[in-house]
């Protein structure tokens, strides 16, 4: 059986820079071709998708009616990482649905993991929505697809994280009880089913110490999920709280397939947390070194810096590191320890830079402006730790209240949300923590004019170093 994968277009932003590689389709295609079935991937996102009127609709409808008569598929699954995107995976599936009404479309990613039994209610041309980890659900609900159980409580049912309608109409949502042990058995992401040259983009504002010619930066997932309960963060609404490895041979054979035969030279680890096991990021450092692997990498976000020694610095930057960001999120110790429930102290903040400069690493701070207690105190502290801290670039977000985090049950209680959750789900509306005149909670003790201000002012601070500036033509004349 043929089943087909839909990654959506970019936002308006994305299309005017560089599409993003759907990983995680790429990871679904391995399993889904280890267990038999063929899977095939149209990214929207590397077309060029008119904006508007008939002629988007015709393009739309043409390209998928196109490919699903091409390769004859019972079973459509799009990805929709984001509530940004929704609006576009629901006009795919629609349209999918009205031209194909015996098609199957399935669901999956971040915002319908938040929302299923929402849209599964309200949109009667999506058929199944696959909650958090999507390998085994996809394949055993191709299997059922395939036997044309489509609608079959006991075969249905078995599936960890499906929602589904019976043969009754009702909608059912099924338990996940667990993910997958051992994400070693997993085949490595199906990458030779894209054209990596159709994501190539302009990466000149990269740090490149190594004067190396690369026009992407490629994903590499390490472990899955984070054990850690911080108030903001829903990871562990996708992935589950156990942490996950997968094996250092795997993962550098990975990466070395794609420097060598793919001609790849930037790597960016996109783990939620890749080093609460030290072991894990020193074996992985080595063994890029051990195969003499001359490459840049980075670490995007998932770095938590209370486990951080230099040691593990020290090999990272010996294997290739030249970027880190550094998740601080906050400049105030009470709130990042009690409120944010981040065990991060300053002292060890400031430990983690000084590894960092010493090996010249580009550092990137991570922080987040605008929770419930928040103060023009505590915003004050933050602009203070920056200026301390003296990082390449700052990185400022406003707080997204994430469906069940504990700062969105938080704010619910006590009436601080400023959107309204119901055009959410419908992607009417959606978080984005780079709006600059926006926020989405009202603390207690502060006004939303002063949020503005800091917002200014942090803005004002995001390319700090002399270098970052360079690099971004920022006071070049």
């Amino acid at each position: 059986m043929n089943i087909l994968l839909i990654q959506p277009e970019g936002l308006p932003g994305a299309k005017e820079s560089r599409s993003t590689i759907p990983l995680s389709l790429l990871y679904l295609a391995a399993i889904i071709r280890d267990h038999g079935y063929t899977p095939h991937i149209l990214d929207f996102s590397v077309l060029d998708v008119p904006e508007a009127g008939k002629a988007r609709t015709a393009f739309l409808e043409e390209t998928c009616n196109n490919k699903i008569k091409e390769i004859g598929t019972k079973l459509v699954g799009i990805n929709c990482f984001t509530t940004m995107h929704f609006h576009l995976v629901d006009e795919l599936a629609e349209l999918i649905k009205r031209n194909n009404p015996t098609i199957k479309i399935c669901l999956g990613g971040a915002h319908p993991t938040f929302f299923g039994q929402d849209i599964i209610s309200n949109r009667e041309y999506v058929d199944y929505i696959i909650a958090g980890e999507g390998e085994e659900a996809i394949v055993e609900l191709a299997k059922v697809i395939e036997k044309g159980h489509t609608a079959n409580k006991s075969d249905l049912g078995k599936i960890p994280g499906l929602i589904y309608r019976d043969e009754n109409g009702e909608i059912l949502k099924n338990d996940r009880e667990s993910y997958i042990k051992d994400i070693g058995i997993l085949k490595r992401p199906a990458w030779e089913l894209v054209n990596l040259t159709d994501y190539y983009g302009n990466y000149q504002a990269y740090y490149n110490p190594k004067g190396m010619d690369f026009q992407l930066a490629v994903p590499i997932i390490t472990t899955r999920s984070c054990p850690f309960k911080c108030s903001f963060c829903s990871a562990h609404l996708i992935m589950g709280r156990n942490y996950r490895k997968r094996t250092v041979p795997q993962i550098v054979d990975e990466i070395e397939y794609l420097h060598i035969e793919r001609g790849q030279n930037y790597f960016s680890f996109m783990d939620d947390i890749i080093n609460i096991d030290k072991k894990h990021v020193i074996g992985i450092s080595n063994e890029i070194c051990r195969r003499n692997i001359n490459i840049q990498l980075s670490i995007n976000q998932g770095l938590y810096l209370s486990m951080v020694e230099k040691e593990m610095i020290d090999a990272l930057a010996d294997a290739g590191l030249v970027t880190v960001c550094l998740p601080i999120e906050h400049g105030d110790e009470d709130i990042r320890m009690s409120i944010l429930k981040k065990r991060l102290k300053n002292e060890k903040i400031y430990e983690v830079v000084e590894y960092v400069k010493s090996r010249d690493i580009f550092s990137i701070g991570l922080f987040i402006m605008g929770f419930p207690e928040e103060t023009e105190e505590t915003l004050e502290k933050t602009r203070k730790l920056i200026i301390d801290l003296s990082l390449d670039v700052n990185a400022v977000s406003t707080l997204v209240p994430f469906p069940k985090t504990a700062v969105h049950e938080q704010a619910k209680k006590d009436g601080l949300l400023l959107i309204e959750m119901e055009q959410v789900w419908k992607g009417y509306d959606y978080f984005d923590p780079q709006n600059k005149d926006r926020f989405f909670i009202q603390p207690y003790n502060v006004s939303l004019s002063t949020l503005k201000k800091y917002r200014d002012i942090f803005d004002s601070m995001y390319y700090y170093s002399e270098r970052a500036k360079l690099i971004n033509n920022i006071g070049i004349s």
